[in-house]
C-alpha cells in the first residue's frame, strides 16, 4: 500500500512538474495599477492564461523604465500612454487600448473658481514630459494659459502623491486621475475642466516589439484571447469589476471602487481598438512632443490585427463573459 502510494505521489508530481515547465513565463509592464490595467487581472485570477498555457506576471515599471525593459526582452509586453518611442523609431507598436478617452481632470484649492484665478499658481503634475503634462500644457492655450509661463509647474508624481499635496496645500491645482478626482470632488475641491472635454488622446495600452511578434505570433494569440475574455468579464459584472478593482490597487473601499468603476465605463475602450482618425490624433500629438517632423503612418504604431483575431476566436469558441 505503501509503495502505491509512493508511486501515486512521484506520478502526480512529475505531472505537476511537466505541467509547470510548459507553461511560458509571461511578463508584462505596466506603469501603475489602476483601473486601466484590470483586464489582465481579471484574466490571470480566473485562470485565463493558465488556460492558454502561460504563468502570467505583472510588474510595475514606470514610463521609460518599462520601454526600456520592453525593448530589451527584459518583458515580454509593456504599456504605454502614448506612443513617443515608436514615433522616435523604436520597433514597437500598440496591440490593444484599454482607455479611447483622457482620464481624469485639474482640481483646485477651494478658493480658486476657475481657470482665470490659476494664473501665478503652483500646479502640480506628474513630471515635466509626462502624459499629462502634455495633457495640460494642450489645455491651458484654451483658457488663455501657458502651462510653461503663467504658472509655476511643480513636479509631484502619482495622482495620489498630486492629491496629498493638494490636501497639504503644497500646490494651489493639480491634474487628478481616479481614485484621486473622486476623492478631491467628495472633500470639496471645484473641478475646474476634465480632460475628455478639451482633448481627443488614448491611456493604458498593450505594446509588444515588432520581433516578438514576427518570432512569437502563437504566444501574442494567446496572451490577447485571455486578456479579451478578462475585457469581457470586466464589462458584464459590474460587482466583479469592482472587487477586482479592490484587489488590483489594495483599495479597500468598496464604495469608492464602485465609483471608479463607474468612472472608468465613460473612456474606456470597450473593444480594444480605436479609429484611425484618432491613431492619427495620436500619433501629432506624440511628433510635436518629441520634435518629430516626418511622416509617420498609423500602420507603424498600430497593429490591432492580433486582437481582432483573438477576439474571433473567443466569439467562434462560444464562450460567453459571466
Amino acid at each position: 500500500m505503501a509503495r502505491k502510494s509512493a508511486l501515486l505521489f512521484a506520478a502526480l508530481f512529475v505531472s505537476l512538474t511537466i505541467s509547470a515547465q510548459a507553461q511560458d513565463r509571461v511578463r508584462v509592464a505596466i506603469s501603475n495599477f489602476s483601473a486601466s490595467f484590470i483586464s489582465m487581472h481579471i484574466a490571470q485570477k480566473r485562470g485565463y492564461y493558465a488556460e492558454e498555457g502561460m504563468l502570467l506576471e505583472i510588474i510595475l515599471m514606470a514610463g521609460l523604465t518599462g520601454t526600456r525593459a520592453l525593448i530589451g526582452n527584459s518583458v515580454e509586453f509593456g504599456s504605454a500612454s502614448n506612443p513617443t518611442a515608436a514615433v522616435q523609431g523604436a520597433k514597437l507598436k500598440i496591440l490593444m487600448v484599454f482607455n479611447d478617452k483622457p482620464p481624469g481632470g485639474f482640481m483646485a484649492q477651494p478658493s480658486i473658481k476657475s481657470m482665470a484665478e490659476v494664473r501665478g499658481k503652483r500646479v502640480g503634475g506628474s513630471t515635466i514630459g509626462s502624459l499629462d503634462y502634455g495633457w495640460l500644457k494642450e489645455v491651458f492655450p484654451k483658457f488663455g494659459l501657458q502651462l510653461d509661463k503663467d504658472v509655476n509647474f511643480v513636479p509631484v508624481g502619482s495622482t495620489s502623491a498630486r492629491y496629498t499635496a493638494m490636501l497639504a496645500g503644497s500646490v494651489d491645482a493639480a491634474s487628478l486621475g481616479p481614485p484621486s478626482i473622486l476623492l478631491a470632488q467628495a472633500a470639496g475641491y471645484p473641478l475646474l475642466f476634465r480632460f475628455s472635454d478639451h482633448l481627443e488622446d488614448i491611456q493604458a495600452s498593450i505594446v509588444a516589439t515588432d520581433e516578438r511578434l514576427a518570432r512569437q505570433g502563437d504566444l501574442v494569440r494567446r496572451f490577447m484571447r485571455a486578456t479579451v475574455k478578462g475585457a469581457r468579464v470586466y464589462l458584464a459584472n459590474r460587482q466583479e469589476g469592482i472587487t477586482s478593482i479592490m484587489e488590483f490597487t489594495r483599495q479597500k473601499d468598496r464604495d469608492l471602487m464602485s465609483r471608479v468603476y463607474d468612472d472608468h465605463m465613460k473612456t474606456i475602450a470597450r473593444d480594444g481598438t480605436i479609429s484611425e482618425r484618432l491613431q492619427r490624433i495620436v500619433i501629432e500629438r506624440s511628433k510635436r512632443f518629441t520634435g518629430v517632423t516626418r511622416d509617420v503612418t498609423p500602420e507603424e504604431i498600430f497593429d490591432f490585427s492580433h486582437l481582432r483575431r483573438a477576439q474571433a476566436e473567443v466569439t467562434q469558441s462560444g464562450w460567453v463573459a459571466n
